[in-house]
């Protein structure tokens, strides 16, 4: 069977980028590729924790639970990213992980993972590098976002769904949002007023069409502008 793990981007930067092929083709013993619907639960909040995921393609959304059973999505997971980091050190899942999209995703237990890293200091290293890049990441993100207006927020949000949507095979300027505009409005931390408005004013700079659900970016160079503002 042929190695997924080879044309992976994710793994390749982070574990394999100094690894002979007979070692790569041995990792996909490790990490198990899957291939997940729309709407499929990777795990819920207060699971008992079993695997770390690695997102190969698709989307996947990680939410909380509220009150009156009402969730609130936390986080998107674009293609390229970990998630389910809590099985290497907690017992149970803080978020819940479901799919947005029909998803590649590949994943393994903590202890497949160390027994892998434990061959190798170089390439424990390379993970624990890794991972603290992604803490790194994650904060870069959320202190950026909350300095960004409305525009800035919602442009970067719909180039990085779209950007996704590309990468799954979808056309390089439409796409079908997985999101209502009130789980946009929750995730951004902005009001469904503010949200309304928003799409209103990119649509009148021409830099998007938005019916329903249904997105068409007409200017990405000119929302790229707007996102970085």
């Amino acid at each position: 069977m042929k190695c997924e793990c080879e044309s992976c981007s994710l793994l390749r930067g982070a574990l394999l980028a100094r690894l002979p092929e007979e070692q790569v083709a041995r990792l996909s013993c490790v990490f198990q590729m899957g291939r997940y619907p729309r709407n499929q639960a990777l795990y819920r909040e207060g699971a008992a924790t079993q695997q770390i995921f690695a997102l190969r393609s698709g989307l996947v959304k990680l939410v909380k639970s509220l009150e009156n059973s009402r969730e609130r999505i936390v986080r998107v997971v674009f293609p390229g990213e970990l998630f389910g980091l809590e099985a290497l050190a907690e017992d149970t899942y803080a978020l819940s992980a479901v799919t947005l999209h029909e998803s590649e995703i590949c994943g393994a237990t903590p202890e497949e993972l160390f027994g892998f890293l434990r061959q190798d200091p170089e390439i424990a290293l390379g993970m624990v590098r890794f991972l603290v890049g992604e803490v790194g990441r994650i904060r870069t993100q959320v202190t950026e976002m909350s300095f960004k207006d409305a525009r800035m927020k919602l442009a970067t949000f719909l180039l990085a769904v779209t950007s996704a949507e590309k990468e799954q095979g979808a056309g390089p300027a439409s796409t079908t949002l997985a999101f209502s505009r009130g789980e946009i409005s929750s995730l951004l931390e902005l009001s469904p007023e503010t949200i309304s408005r928003t799409f209103s004013a990119l649509r009148r700079a021409r830099l998007i069409e938005a019916r329903g659900r249904r997105l068409t970016i007409r200017d990405r160079a000119g929302l790229e502008k707007v996102a970085q503002r």
